[in-house]
């Protein structure tokens, strides 16, 4: 007989033990994907949040951890996830049944979902939890329980040599201060784009300063991180920000195996300029940013209800590896 509690302290090396079965077994079925994974007791037991134990007799056999997150108008993610949602972490035992385990997990996250607020508001907020993109037995119920996918993050290794580019009119180039305001006009038509297309996201009345604060932050040093721009005729109509990732699952939760990693951070294209291969341009630059500097493989978040970056992605050669899951 299934049974659901919470959890306390003296649980937490059995949800450790649990969460590296499952870690272990999604590597088995993507190698991409860490083969180990270190979680301390104020994860499991987070303050703003909850953690559900589910059991047949002495054996665990999955848990979901529920902690709210409330993203005020001016954090630089108010425009990125729902302005308030329950983030959810799932772990399953080997053999546990997910239809059977799920629902039952879920059931005891929802009431949470009035009592993590983090607002004065009564309105129910959502919910949110990441999967591998590789477990297709947790994707179908997951679906099957309301879900849909809010973002993706693809991966691809670093390819030795690209075809060529095709041939565009604009220089693409290394931004400078002075293209700062541009970009960060170019980061809002880029998300109100992506709003129109994911209801979920709430843009900021403070988004275009935050765009430049951003644009600001991303010029970085050249080294770590690079921002690109496209120049047309002394006009920015698109850019790339992108930056080196260490992943290393032994010292905190990662999303890849241990190494350097190539970060795609955000991409914008001008509306009149899409699909001329601008895109494709910044890509190549990217390409050979990441290559001088010995990385391994590439990662990007995408939107998966994008018409656009669902395309673009995918035509690159990249391939899901996590799937961000939402729910009203």
């Amino acid at each position: 007989m299934l049974t659901t509690r919470l959890a306390s302290i003296a649980d937490v090396p059995a949800v450790q033990a649990l969460c590296q079965m499952q870690t272990a077994r999604f590597h088995r079925a993507d190698p991409r994907l860490p083969d180990q994974v270190i979680l301390s007791s104020w994860w499991i037991l987070p303050q703003d949040g909850a953690c559900w134990l589910a059991r047949a007799d002495s054996t665990l056999l999955g848990m979901v951890v529920a902690e709210a997150e409330h993203w005020t108008v001016d954090s630089p993610f108010a425009s990125v996830f729902p302005r308030r949602y329950l983030r959810l972490q799932l772990a399953l035992a080997d053999q546990a049944d997910p239809a059977a385990i799920l629902p039952l997990l879920l059931a005891r996250a929802a009431p949470e979902q009035l009592m993590r607020a983090g607002s004065a508001s009564s309105a129910r907020p959502g919910l949110m939890v990441m999967t591998p993109a590789c477990d297709a037995a947790l994707s179908a119920v997951l679906t099957a329980e309301g879900f849909t996918p809010y973002h993706a993050i693809a991966h691809q290794p670093l390819p030795e040599r690209l075809p060529p580019p095709p041939p565009v009119a604009a220089c693409v180039r290394p931004a400078e201060w002075g293209d700062i305001n541009a970009v960060a006009d170019l980061m809002v038509e880029s998300w109100q784009f992506h709003a129109a297309h994911q209801p979920a996201i709430e843009l900021s009345p403070l988004i275009r300063e935050g765009c430049r604060r951003q644009a600001s932050q991303l010029l970085g040093d050249g080294y770590n991180q690079l921002l690109l721009v496209a120049e047309y005729d002394g006009e920015i109509i698109g850019f790339f920000a992108i930056g080196l990732s260490i992943q290393d699952p032994l010292t905190r939760p990662a999303l890849f195996l241990r190494g350097q990693y190539g970060d795609i951070y955000e991409v914008g294209v001008r509306g009149d300029w899409r699909g001329r291969g601008i895109g494709t341009a910044l890509y190549h630059a990217a390409w050979r940013w990441f290559s001088d500097r010995g990385v391994g493989a590439m990662f990007v978040n995408y939107a998966p209800t994008n018409p656009l970056s669902s395309r673009f992605w995918p035509g690159l050669g990249f391939v899901d590896a996590w799937i961000n899951w939402w729910r009203p």
